[in-house]
């Protein structure tokens, strides 16, 4: 079972979507480059950072993130917060309505194409996880 916040779980998680039913749909409304920032908090002592890039065809592909490479969309929120949206505790929306979650980057891609984004946060919860904290 990967562990979080490991780039094993990345992995995981880029293999999960890509194994998604709307897969293709998601890859070609949403082709860019995902970040992942986890910051410290938890027992997690440093800031990691890891990037999703996603391409028409069904492509998901984890990479290590690279901060000098712009980002379509970039989520960060601390360990805790992490690990409740894993687990489903916590709620992605309310999580960012409450400033615990932050977004940066082209919104209006993820706005625009609503239906093809939910798979993604569906996904969080169906990777198998450990927790390193």
């Amino acid at each position: 079972m990967p562990t979080f916040p490991r780039a094993e779980w990345m992995t995981a998680y880029a293999d999960t979507v890509a194994a998604h039913p709307r897969a293709d749909a998601m890859s070609t409304a949403l082709a860019g480059r995902f970040r992942f920032v986890v910051k410290a908090g938890g027992g997690l002592q440093t800031r990691l950072v890891h990037d999703m890039v996603v391409a028409p065809g069904g492509v998901f592909v984890a990479e290590p993130g690279d901060e000098s490479i712009p980002a379509t969309l970039t989520v960060t929120a601390d360990y805790p917060r992490w690990k409740g949206l894993i687990t489903g505790k916590a709620d992605f929306v309310m999580s960012f309505v409450m400033r615990k979650v932050k977004v940066q980057g082209d919104l209006s891609t993820v706005r625009d194409q609503l239906s093809d984004a939910r798979p993604l946060l569906e996904c969080l919860h169906e990777v198998p996880t450990d927790f390193e904290f």
